[in-house]
């Protein structure tokens, strides 16, 4: 990655919308140059998706949890195209210990992270999931 790349990156991080043509004249690149750069940050995994993020009023209604995920086997790719499917992950790490997988989950209704939940339940391999529902954000 040069440094053109982490100045479309940095650009897109700010506002998902940009215009590539906008992003070409702030870093002194053709819009295809900057399309095709962009294409091959896809595919290489460097941009896995374009999100919004909502105001506060939206901000307030959300739900979050913490779900702990242990398999048995733990196939770590198969684990993480399937969560790569559920957009209300906000957060996926891989650990060692007991717990192999820790999801940070934000959902627009408790409704919504049921479903989610569900969604978790029905992976291959699942032997355990816990789930901690955030009741306050502290810091």
């Amino acid at each position: 990655m040069d440094k053109f790349d982490q100045k479309i990156l940095n650009l897109l991080s700010e506002n998902a919308r940009t215009s590539v043509t906008a992003i070409g004249e702030e870093i002194g690149l053709s819009r295809t140059a900057v399309n095709e750069r962009i294409r091959k940050l896809e595919e290489q995994g460097t941009i896995q998706r374009y999100t919004i993020e909502l105001g506060d009023a939206q901000a307030e209604q959300k739900v979050c949890a913490y779900f702990e995920l242990t398999f048995h086997p733990f196939d770590v790719e198969r684990v993480k195209a399937s969560l790569q499917q559920i957009p209300e992950i906000r957060q996926a790490h891989a650990l060692s210990g007991n717990t192999d997988v820790l999801l940070f989950v934000e959902a627009r209704s408790m409704e919504r992270l049921t479903q989610v939940r569900t969604q978790l339940g029905e992976l291959q391999d699942l032997e355990k999931l816990v789930t901690s529902t955030a009741l306050q954000q502290l810091v």
